[in-house]
């Protein structure tokens, strides 16, 4: 009987360390393929972290480039107020410029029309002197008559 108990505790003991083999082989085979998924998932890192380091550097770069367009636009808006400032300044020279102008537009324009006045008044002295001095010179012709029709039209034009 103890032989018999030997035996059977002997099978017991097969047939555990077969299950045990079983299970040892499951979890390798587990283990095998989780080993595959970490190889697989650190790859997809590896790729990750490069395209990451290759966003950042583009970003350092567009954060660059947008410095630079910065530094670009405050310089043309200086430019622009300068530019306003000084149209401004022109606009106002030539609002007096203009006036001055028109002044002396004026001041011409009352000169030559007084000017005029005073010549026309000589024209008519002088018109009617020839015509005195003609008639009386040549007493009453015909040629005194044209000449005194000719100074009239002078005299209207």
């Amino acid at each position: 009987m103890v032989e018999t108990m030997g035996d059977a505790l002997g099978l017991q003991i097969l047939r555990a360390v077969q299950e045990l083999g079983t299970r040892m082989e499951r979890v390798e085979v587990q283990v095998n393929h989780l080993s595959t998924r970490v190889d697989a998932l650190t790859e997809r890192v590896d790729r990750l972290e490069a395209r990451m380091d290759r966003l950042e550097a583009q970003v350092n770069h567009l954060n660059t480039r947008v410095d630079a367009l910065t530094a670009r636009m405050d310089g043309l808006s200086a430019r622009m107020d300068k530019q306003e400032k000084w149209m401004d300044r022109l606009g106002a020279e030539f609002v007096v410029f203009r006036e001055d102008v028109r002044g002396d537009l004026r001041q011409w324009r009352a000169e030559m029309q007084e000017e005029h006045r005073r010549l026309k008044k000589r024209v008519e002295v002088t018109s009617t002197t020839v015509v005195l001095m003609a008639s009386v010179l040549r007493g009453p012709t015909e040629f005194s008559g044209e000449l005194e029709a000719h100074l009239s039209e002078l005299h209207a034009g």
